[in-house]
């Protein structure tokens, strides 16, 4: 019979099983007929004939049976039956069913949710042709302009660098560029009447082909369209773009769209996965030409040579190259272009600098994201994390159905007296936990996706389009019914160690008080196992809370350097309204003219950057009367703030005086250094009256320093106040007098009587009576500015501190469960001693004194496991000892609490026994 045949036939059996008795019994009634003409042939008469041919047969049920059990399908059939029995034994212990369920959907869901999120940001690869062989010249994380650096001292490239390596990429495949910011444009959509702010990002012409990208629909940038500047005004846009303003018009192609008043082509729509190499919560959606630099940056020069570093660079490997000779290239391409650039006469020791320059080449399979390294290391804690809430879960349930096997002894002899097989026993209790690990798993992977799309809202911080996804793929099906199987099994290998031990005789032997009572030392020994490792888990993840919470509130509490109470802060993009630089220094004081006049409000300022952002503004500086050592970091971050922006951001002045209104146009240029400059630079207190030059054109000086400011957090919380020059906006002013691209102010800052949030919307009012094409693009308070910085310290200190105590929830409950049962288990022999005259509070004490040895077991485990722990994630702490006695008391402390609490009930119920109905019962 072929296979196909059989799995044929054998489904047919498992569903009409009557059909196949029948021809079974038409078939050995044949055989009896065949077998009696036999006989009645060699002589014997009808009547003997037919006893013979039966005996020769034996009992028809008993072949049958043999007949039916060598088929797959009688394995099917008995499986089917044992499903049934333990689903109808689940369903008669609700409320244990309920609580097993429950636990381990929580702790199969929170790792779901986790997965979700590391396999988006960590594993998953860009959606492109062979993504293993891109790579990335530098880590490629920065983003901005710089100037006047070497190539291979930043990961940003100036554009004749990258046309030189597009024109000849030597061992590459191809090598593209892309700029490394989004920049928000002002798009105008055929047949609307309003413009939105979108994200677009510049690329080279061969960018596309270099990542392997086609597009859904029309065509991607090509060499063509970026052969010269301003000539080719194409546009690529995303799919979510393409639904959302174009309603997924299948006649997009060809339409035009005004790009900051730059009328451009759609010529290509990618697919929907597609974000760009750069995979950011706000990720572009538009894609054009690097040529159409100007129209897109409004600002002319970023093409030009040796001038602009802005760019990243991309590049495909070939298979058969060696990485060490792709890098040996690129370096000496690198060394060459700064040659050329240094003239006719290089000083050796200038030599030497260019010999050393070098650009790593990194993998670019996965793309490039801020993500990635911003919570990198925070998945993959609580991964870990949420892995020990599994594996308390696990062996909550390893103890409660081990205390089911025990109690379900003598039935378990029982069968096996009758006959019954020792595997088919353990099929049942393994087959038992796989039913409530999977139902686990089914619930999980719902909680899991409401908890993904919870972690997604909480990382995109009001971002309304992120490519992260809340919705499980087969991947992630996979990887729940992997954890799911891996918990039914590791979960339910105790009570299957205890069956595969169990016999007959001692538990059907007369003598045996109760069923539940001879469990052997192995009952005994496994519940005791796993409850101190729940004890040491717990502890584990108490630490951990502990720790990380420290960390946040020593962030939350640090001195920043300026006031956050009762500051509004606006993002500002004049740019996008059509405003020339020259418009920039009346635009500005009507605006704070209008803002200053607001109810309400103490204080206005514009600047280029709050007191704290993720940006910066960076150069070079040279401070008279100071001469820097050779290879001196002389760098400082700027801004450029208006009059009254110390008040209103709240920064002291310790020295002279602030930038104020009357620092304009007119007056001498002035500006404000911050303490550490004035410790670094002039460490005699003599830091008024100096001038500072600035190695930016727009902004070069001198400008005299007229103020000491004190330091204040400009980035990562984490770090030390940087060096900082404050330059008054209204003095910013190119040769002829008028504003310049620095002029702009980005930022607007209002101090307020009361709750700022209170006054956004008559800020919007305002902003939109000077001008309604003006965009605010966001506006919140201090507070919540300050928030996005710690985003990733709260998000691991509230899951680990909600997972921390879940962890002790079940470990409580457990504890409780386990105790309950040796109370059950021995309740014969507390009833004799409380008749032999054992006093109440001596059954208590005998109760709680196992409870406290588990205690003492889990803790002496724990402890040096979470100080090994605790020295892992030194990095992730800020301002505080890993080993902080604080956190591990209060942790010991929580954890002994819980267990107290946990015992002292089932100690409370055996000091209650009644020893006439205990004895009665012996």
């Amino acid at each position: 019979m072929g296979l196909l045949s059989n799995i044929a036939q054998g489904v047919r059996s498992l569903f009409q099983r009557n059909r196949i008795e029948r021809e079974m019994d038409d078939e050995l009634h044949e055989f009896v007929e065949a077998s009696t003409a036999d006989k009645m042939r060699r002589g014997m008469s009808l009547d003997q004939a037919a006893h013979a041919a039966r005996v020769e047969m034996g009992s028809s049920n008993a072949v049958k049976h043999h007949i039916y059990s060598a088929t797959w399908e009688s394995k099917m059939e008995i499986f089917w039956r044992d499903l049934k029995h333990c689903v109808r034994g689940l369903l008669h212990s609700p409320g244990f069913t309920l609580i097993a369920v429950l636990s381990l959907g929580l702790g199969i869901g929170a790792n779901t949710a986790i997965f979700t999120l590391i396999r988006q940001v960590l594993l998953q690869q860009l959606p492109v042709r062979d993504p293993q062989q891109l790579v990335t010249f530098g880590e490629s994380t920065s983003g901005g302009v710089l100037g006047g650096v070497d190539i291979g001292t930043a990961d940003l490239f100036p554009y004749d660098f990258a046309r030189q390596l597009e024109a000849d990429p030597g061992p590459f495949q191809g090598v593209a560029a892309y700029t490394s910011f989004s920049p928000q444009v002002n798009v105008r959509f055929p047949n609307t009447a309003g413009a939105q702010q979108i994200h677009a990002n510049l690329v080279s012409g061969n960018f596309f082909s270099v990542l392997g990208a086609e597009p859904l629909i029309g065509r991607a940038v090509i060499q063509s369209d970026a052969d010269a500047p301003d000539r080719s005004p194409v546009a690529v846009i995303s799919y979510h773009l393409w639904q959302q303003s174009f309603s997924s018009d299948p006649a997009i192609l060809g339409k035009s769209i005004s790009i900051n008043g730059t009328p451009f082509t759609v010529i290509g729509v990618m697919p929907p996965a597609f974000h760009g190499i750069q995979q950011e919560l706000e990720p572009p959606e538009i894609w054009a030409p690097i040529t159409m630099a100007k129209a897109i940056f409004q600002q002319d020069g970023f093409l030009n040579p040796r001038s602009f570093y802005f760019l990243h660079m991309a590049a495909r490997r070939s298979p058969q190259s060696q990485l060490a000779a792709d890098q040996g290239w690129l370096d000496r391409q690198t060394r060459g272009y700064t040659r050329a650039g240094e003239g006719h006469t290089i000083a050796a020791a200038r030599q030497q600098e260019i010999e050393r320059l070098t650009i790593p080449l990194i993998s670019g399979a996965h793309g490039v994201s801020q993500l990635r390294s911003q919570y990198g290391d925070s998945l993959k804690i609580l991964m870990a994390i949420v892995g020990v809430v599994l594996l308390i879960a696990c062996a909550n349930l390893a103890n409660f159905l081990l205390a089911r096997a025990i109690a379900r002894q003598r039935e378990t002899a029982t069968r096996l007296a009758l006959g019954s097989s020792r595997g088919r026993i353990l099929l049942q209790s393994m087959l038992e936990a796989l039913l409530l690990s999977l139902s686990g798993g089914l619930l999980g992977l719902g909680l899991a996706f409401t908890a993904t799309r919870a972690l997604i809202a909480f990382v995109a911080q009001g971002v309304a389009h992120v490519p992260l996804n809340a919705s499980p793929d087969s991947a992630i099906l996979l990887f729940t019914l992997g954890v799911s199987i891996f918990a039914g099994l590791l979960f339910g290998l105790a009570p299957a160690l205890h069956l595969a031990r169990a016999s007959a005789m001692p538990a059907m032997n007369a003598g045996t008080r109760t069923a539940a009572s001879s469990g052997g030392r192995t009952s005994r020994w496994w519940p005791k196992a796993l409850v101190t490792a729940q004890i040491m888990f717990c502890l584990l993840l108490l630490v951990g809370a502990g720790l990380f919470l420290r960390t946040l509130r020593n962030l939350q509490n640090q001195d920043f350097g300026f006031e956050r109470t009762h500051l509004l802060i606006a993002d500002l993009a004049v740019s996008l309204a059509g405003y020339k630089p020259e418009q920039a220094p009346a635009l500005n004081q009507r605006i704070l003219d209008r803002l200053s006049a607001m109810p309400g409000v103490r204080s206005a300022a514009l600047a280029a950057l709050p007191p704290i952002s993720f940006g910066a503004w960076r150069s070079s500086v040279h401070f008279s009367g100071y001469t820097p050592g050779p290879k001196e970091d002389m760098g400082s971050e700027l801004n450029r703030v208006s009059g009254q922006y110390f008040e209103t951001a709240g920064i002291s002045i310790i020295a002279g005086r602030p930038i104020s209104p009357t620092d304009n146009a007119t007056s001498m240029k002035v500006a404000v250094v911050n303490e550490t400059i004035a410790r670094k630079f002039f460490p005699n207190g003599d830091a008024v009256g100096h001038t500072v030059k600035i190695d930016i054109d727009t902004v070069e000086g001198p400008w005299q320093i007229v103020g000491i400011a004190r330091d204040t957090k400009s980035g990562n919380p984490r770090q030390e106040p940087p060096r900082m020059v404050y330059l008054p906006m209204a003095q910013i002013l190119d040769k002829n007098g008028a504003g310049n691209q620095d002029s702009f102010a980005h930022t607007i800052l209002l101090r307020t009587e009361g709750d700022p949030a209170s006054t956004i919307n008559e800020l919007r009012s305002a902003i939109a009576g000077i001008d309604p094409n003006l965009p605010l693009l966001q506006v919140h308070t201090m507070h919540d500015h300050m928030e996005v910085f710690m985003s990733q310290e709260t998000l691991v200190s509230r899951l680990t501190a909600i997972f921390a105590l879940l962890a002790v929830l079940l470990a409580a409950l457990g504890l409780y469960g386990v105790m309950s049962f040796n109370v059950a288990r021995r309740g014969n022999e507390i009833g004799i001693r409380i008749a032999l005259g054992a006093s109440g509070a001596g059954v208590q004490w005998m109760v709680l004194r196992e409870s406290l040895i588990l205690l003492a077991a889990g803790l002496v485990l724990g402890i040096p496991i979470a100080l090994g722990a605790a020295r892992l994630i030194r990095a992730q702490l800020y301002q505080m000892s890993p080993f902080d006695p604080t956190i591990f008391v209060a942790a010991t402390a929580g954890i002994a609490a819980v267990t107290v609490l946990a015992a002292w009930l089932p100690a409370r119920r055996a000091a209650a026994v009644d020893p006439m109905v205990s004895l009665r019962c012996e």
